[in-house]
């Protein structure tokens, strides 16, 4: 064996048991040649699992999937040149929803960059503005001392760790070049290791003597966003003994609860015009997905608490507000002493209000036709056991309004919120969870290329895809009455696609519905991988949901 395969073989196989090392378990490939090294190093490691998947845009969501639904770190790789830009929309998704993407890319040797040679841009800090760590390795020397390419990378992946747990975890970014030949010694396998490390582990306690006086005011609000796993039971039993009112997230889990203190339907209330008058509040997590009661905080001059188990970027950094690093249940274990004020009748008149804007919804629903029933519906078909991961736009919105029986859990994309990758992302954790997709026609149209990994590797997923023929969110932003004559061209964009094509072209099942009645008995498949396209149209979708907000304002006005 020649020195310099030696050297590259080394390095690569001490690289990949240093990644499972510190958790990493499954990594994305997207075959190229100048990655050979590591993809054959991931390979050849006996406790490491690969997917394969040709395009890299989709490829680093697949990966974002997996790590929502295993909760671990996981890696992607790709060859050099413009294939790792590719990686860009999911690595600012992962930044900003602080999920431990490793990202690997592999590069020219030094002395090819910048140079003209071909394949090759500068890749060096590529993702700076994404990446919670990064590193440009050294080329593996065959006269180079073997000890210090192995430090090295030791050294590195630990630096690294800490960013893969934690409340600054978020993606890490390693480039690495390699000189030809390219094929490690595949004979060396015994450099291959499965130890593990010890994990860091996070826990940040600060007193809360400072907001005592605050919490023993009458009236207060927690407001839970998307937990990230987290646990949750220290929350219900610190509003249920306060009598607090919780208005919940559908992504914060708390919904599946039923529990009596929660509040699901505030941002069709504060659509409808609520005005609430509150002491302070407690934010747990990270924003909601309810714009209206996103403003609504922004404007309010009540005391603000946030606890937030992860560096998140607080989105209202307006004056009075505090903010704890800690777990929601530390937080509110050590709070449960500090409140003992008489809060029944504040709680009373929220839980009057969810009762009445609920019955107002479900008399809504049983006789509308627009998106929402479908809705509805695929939330009545969903059990405990299943999770629905939701595109965002107008899908998640929809599920915000209407998820209040349903017990599946709910995800999402919303660090960027944005509509690339979706069918990836749920792809990626239909390996780990029984997933249904509920997307737009413009999001599942921007990541078909993704739908390769269920045909590939035998994922079961059930896409319920709404067809308005359009970007239908845009119909009640104010563009639609400024500028009506640009608005269907510049924002409506239809697409006339004929969806039963895809289906074919990736061996799913297909169905296509026009008509709630159709639709709603109908059982969603148990195996497989099937599409039901459900017909809508946007501006009547628009329509009926102005007369749901317009029903409760009405109710509004009564209950308070």
């Amino acid at each position: 064996m020649s020195n310099h395969i030696h050297a590259l073989t080394k390095q690569v196989f001490t690289f990949v048991s240093e990644l499972y090392a510190y958790g990493v378990r499954e990594v994305v490939i997207s075959p190229g040649s100048r990655s050979t090294p590591m993809a054959i190093a991931i390979e050849a490691h006996p406790k490491m699992k690969s997917w394969i998947h040709p395009d890299e845009r989709s490829a680093a969501f697949f990966a974002m999937g997996l790590m929502k639904g295993s909760e671990r770190p996981v890696a992607i790789l790709c060859t050099s040149g413009s294939a790792a830009a590719n990686y860009t929309p999911a690595i600012s998704e992962s930044q900003l929803s602080h999920l431990p993407l490793v990202v690997l890319t592999s590069d020219r040797p030094h002395e090819l960059r910048g140079i003209g040679a071909p394949q090759a841009i500068n890749q060096n800090n590529m993702f700076a503005n994404f990446v919670q760590y990064q590193f440009d390795f050294p080329i593996a020397e065959g006269n180079d001392d073997e000890d210090y390419m192995t430090s090295t990378v030791k050294f590195q992946l630990q630096k690294a760790s800490q960013y893969l747990y934690g409340p600054h975890r978020g993606p890490i970014h390693f480039n690495l070049p390699f000189r030809e030949p390219l094929t490690p010694d595949v004979e060396k396998v015994e450099w291959l290791t499965s130890e593990t490390k010890i994990l860091p582990h996070y826990q940040k306690t600060t007193s809360l003597n400072e907001i005592s006086s605050i919490v023993n005011k009458r009236k207060g609000i927690i407001i839970v966003g998307d937990m990230q796993h987290q646990d949750v039971d220290q929350i219900l039993t610190f509003a249920t003994i306060h009598d607090m009112p919780i208005l919940a997230d559908p992504l914060s889990q708390l919904r599946r609860e039923h529990h009596p203190n929660v509040i699901t339907t505030y941002d069709l209330l504060y659509r409808a015009g609520l005005e609430v008058e509150v002491d302070f509040i407690i934010r747990v997590g990270k924003p909601v997905i309810s714009k209206k009661l996103n403003q609504w905080l922004k404007a309010t001059d009540a005391f603000q608490i946030l606890v937030q188990n992860n560096d998140y970027p607080d989105a209202f950094p307006i004056p009075p507000h505090v903010s704890y690093e800690l777990s929601a249940n530390d937080f509110f274990r050590q709070l449960s002493d500090a409140t003992t004020v008489e809060r029944k009748q504040w709680l009373q008149k929220w839980q009057s209000l969810e009762k009445h804007a609920q019955a107002e919804v479900k008399d809504y629903l049983r006789t509308a036709t627009d998106e929402a029933v479908y809705v509805s519906n695929v939330l009545y078909k969903l059990t405990s056991q299943d999770a629905l991961f939701v595109s965002n736009s107008m899908p998640i919105r929809d599920v915000d309004n209407l998820f209040m029986d349903c017990e599946a859990e709910v995800y999402a994309n919303r660090g960027a919120n944005g509509i690339d990758g979706v069918v990836s992302t749920a792809l990626g954790m239909a390996v780990h969870k029984n997933i249904t997709l509920l997307i737009g026609d413009l999001a599942f149209y921007h990541d078909m290329n993704g739908l390769l990994m269920s045909k590939l590797n035998d994922i079961n997923l059930n896409i319920i895809l709404l067809n308005n023929d359009g970007g239908g969110i845009f119909s009640y932003l104010p563009q639609k009455e400024a500028a009506e004559s640009y608005f269907e061209r510049l924002f409506g964009t239809p697409t006339g696609l004929n969806f039963e094509h895809t289906a074919l072209l990736y061996d799913f099942a297909f169905d296509r519905f026009e008509s709630i009645e159709s639709f709603k008995y109908t059982e969603l498949s148990k195996f497989g991988a099937h599409i039901y396209e459900i017909m809508t149209h946007r501006e009547d979708n628009r329509k009926q949901h102005l007369k749901l907000y317009k029903k409760l304002s009405d109710i509004i006005n009564v209950t308070l």
